[in-house]
């Protein structure tokens, strides 16, 4: 037995059944080195061991290869410049598809609505353009052995614009909402036999519990922001999105209206200091 292999049987040795479950698919072809990363990094595995298991158990062909390096938030708009450093402040103008419905972050469905709240909202994780899971309001999660329970350790320190303080109630409240179906959500059609209401607990301050419906290894991909309606929103929130624009994200609303723009001004409490807008309001064209 070659050195390499002796690793692969160490590190499963000290894997969960879903990890090892996800080594043998990758193992028997089915599926890609893409989505073993993927879903490495999904379930706990770190970067080292994630690609050690992918060269060492696949033959690596896939659709471009998958890198097994880190992304770093921001990463993506530095390496995309190429006129040296941007100043910072003035002002960015950007021209979207109007929305074709009120703004309200449980029932938006257009891609003009979604683009809105995803500049004052904030979510649980982010989805890279490399399909890699990036912290935001959890700064981490962790499953069960077969992955029908999930825990999420909620960042501290976070607040809304109007400078309320974000919980973890919060978060449990803004999922239970979209797993409703009184409440008619666009997320349903994510949660549907995966998560329902009633089953997301807020155990303590830092720990929101999920319960599923059945074991799923890609369920943080579900609260992310592919979710697109899964901005985290105040327990209480009562629907009045389009009048405040609350959220944690790095932009707070100065001006809307409906049919013709919105106005954003940097959020100065932003808790992403590495993702803080350099300019310093936002204008957005509908």
């Amino acid at each position: 037995m070659d050195n390499r292999q002796e690793r692969v049987d160490a590190i499963r040795r000290r894997r969960s059944e879903l990890d090892n479950h996800l080594i043998d698919e990758y193992q028997a072809g089915k599926i890609s080195r893409r989505e073993f990363v993927r879903r490495g990094t999904v379930v706990g595995m770190s970067i080292p061991v994630v690609g050690f298991l992918a060269s060492a158990c696949g033959g690596g062909d896939d659709e471009g290869g998958a890198s097994t390096e880190p992304t770093e938030p921001g990463a993506a708009s530095s390496q995309a410049s190429t006129s040296g450093a941007a100043a910072a402040g003035g002002t960015i103008r950007t021209a979207l598809i109007s929305p074709t419905a009120a703004l309200d972050p449980i029932t938006v469905a257009d891609e003009g609505g979604l683009a809105v709240l995803g500049q004052a909202g904030e979510y649980l994780t982010w989805s890279n353009a490399e399909l890699g899971l990036e912290p935001r309001i959890a700064e981490s999660w962790t499953p069960n052995e077969d992955g029908s329970v999930w825990s999420f350790t909620i960042r501290q320190g976070v607040t809304y614009h109007d400078g309320t303080p974000l919980t973890a109630e919060d978060v449990a409240a803004t999922m239970d909402r979209l797993a409703d179906p009184d409440v008619g959500s666009n997320a349903l059609s994510v949660f549907g036999g995966v998560l329902s209401k009633g089953n997301i607990k807020a155990m303590d301050d830092a720990t929101v519990e999920f319960t599923l419906d059945a074991p799923n290894g890609n369920f943080p991909y579900l609260v992310s922001s592919d979710n697109y309606n899964s901005i985290i929103l105040p327990a209480a929130y009562a629907g009045d999105w389009e009048t405040t624009f609350i959220g944690a994200g790095p932009w707070k609303l100065e001006s809307y209206t409906a049919g013709a723009g919105v106005t954003f001004v940097r959020n100065p409490d932003y808790w992403g200091a590495r993702r803080e807008p350099l300019a310093e309001r936002g204008e957005l064209k509908l």
